[in-house]
């Protein structure tokens, strides 16, 4: 007990502002913020790289395990480390990147115009992970509350301030129109999943995840990626990065993994609120969401 009282966590509240967007404050970034989005933008990529883009609590350590099984040819757990030291906002050192062998895995949350220049112009490998914005929005709230640092806060105030004001990363809303524009203008080699039909179609969406990254598989490894990428199974195997951000080291990270949750939170007028929003935020933008689980 004593080892948990002196555990000292990463404190990621208040969030650091820059330009229009806000990041947490991850200590690489806190140096010099400027020069470390700068340095993002002038990454060094491979024609080998992969980049997972998705949207805070879309599933990313989920596809994080699925890709990485992939890349390496094994369900073995972990092969690629924490989903943190393959994401771009948590770099230290770029250097160190360099000496990684192919093909590197790299994550971030951050939208599409602060990808590093040469992976989008050349077409590199992008995976864009999304999630339906209620059930990401819930789930976010319950994963930032007792983080180092966040402040106590009730449903209530989270909606007003963090979904309705959403500037994370850029927000759900910015994230989801770049790529969802750069689908429609047919820029980059992205690859779009989301939670819900990874969810609802595991098998099928597999396999659409190994064609693009070029690797040939066969029934039963994807049905054993399956079953080692089930909820249950990365809750009991999946090392989780995200105890460094919690003051007693607890993991946090695997609560429900549904769809629908949000039906639980949101009030008749938060729904009604947030829905006018959506439809104001994604005029002209052709993506649908699922919102409620599909009864079997």
């Amino acid at each position: 007990m004593a080892e948990i009282e002196k555990r000292k966590a990463t404190p990621i509240f208040p969030f650091l502002k820059y330009r229009s967007i806000t990041l947490p404050p991850m200590p690489p970034i806190l140096k010099d913020v400027d020069h470390y989005m700068e340095s993002l933008r002038n990454f060094n990529s491979r024609e080998t790289d992969v980049i997972l883009c998705s949207s805070m609590k879309s599933g990313s350590h989920w596809v994080h395990e699925i890709v990485s099984m992939l890349l390496h040819q094994t369900t073995e757990y972990n092969k690629h480390g924490v989903l943190n030291a393959c994401n771009f906002e948590c770099q230290p050192d770029w250097d160190k990147l360099e000496q990684l062998n192919n093909p590197r895995f790299f994550h971030t949350h951050l939208p599409m115009e602060f990808l590093p220049r040469k992976h989008v112009e050349n077409e590199y490998k992008i995976i864009y992970l999304n999630r339906n914005p209620k059930d990401r929005a819930v789930s976010q709230y319950l994963f930032l509350q007792g983080k180092e640092g966040v402040p106590v806060m009730t449903w209530n105030e989270f909606f007003e301030n963090f979904v309705v004001m959403d500037t994370i990363y850029g927000g759900w809303f910015t994230f989801t129109k770049e790529f969802e524009k750069a689908l429609s203008e047919k820029r980059g080699n992205i690859l779009p999943v989301t939670f819900e039909k990874l969810k609802i179609a595991t098998i099928p969406t597999l396999l659409e995840i190994a064609s693009f990254l070029g690797i040939l598989v066969d029934d039963n490894f994807i049905k054993d990626i399956a079953d080692k990428c089930s909820f249950e199974n990365l809750k009991k195997n999946k090392i989780d990065g995200t105890t460094t951000i919690h003051p007693e080291g607890r993991s946090t990270l695997w609560r429900k993994g549904i769809i629908g949750d949000w039906e639980n939170w949101f009030t008749v007028a938060q729904n009604e609120k947030f829905d006018q929003m959506y439809q104001r935020e994604m005029k002209g933008y052709d993506v649908n969401f699922v919102y409620i689980s599909p009864k079997v």
